[in-house]
């Protein structure tokens, strides 16, 4: 069980540093596209006609990659004022309750995500003339991503206890 414990940090490691960097990027292709689209806008009257297809482009995959970055981390939005009133028994099992709901969130992304990209690509973005294909295949990357992260953070709890 330890060489899958030191095979799957590796694949962790990399899966998610690569992830982490493409938000990096797609974060700054964001602002300078939004940038130009108010520059153009405001200043020299021509705003760009690619400017905000590709704006939604990014901030969608920004949006659901980055959803993947915080599950990983188990930093996502949870209510922590009842913690101590539910003890360790009651707080393992609202864990248990959110990893099933992220799972299952996860598997919806990867199913209808999938379908929702196959119809995608008989239809082209205006503006940017790429397939609507490419924006919706973030749904089932994400849903994969969601549960690679699910794992490796359940396989780092399991280490600490």
């Amino acid at each position: 069980m330890s060489g899958f414990r030191n095979v799957w940090k590796k694949v962790d490691a990399v899966v998610f540093t690569l992830v982490k960097y493409a938000c990096v990027i797609i974060l700054a292709a964001l602002v300078a596209v939004v940038f130009s689209i108010f520059f153009g806008r405001y200043v020299i009257n021509k705003s760009p006609i690619w400017g905000e297809p590709f704006s939604l482009l990014c901030l969608v995959w920004m949006s659901l990659l980055g959803s993947a970055l915080v599950v990983r981390k188990n930093e996502h939005l949870r209510v922590t004022m009842l913690d101590d009133k539910f003890g360790e028994k009651g707080v393992f099992i609202t864990e248990i309750l959110s990893t099933v709901c992220i799972v299952v969130f996860s598997f919806f992304l990867i199913y209808y995500g999938g379908a929702l990209t196959a119809k995608g690509a008989k239809n082209n973005m205006a503006g940017v003339n790429v397939p609507y294909s490419v924006m919706y295949i973030s749904m089932p990357v994400t849903g994969v991503l969601n549960l690679f992260a699910v794992i490796g953070e359940w396989l780092e709890r399991s280490e600490t206890k």
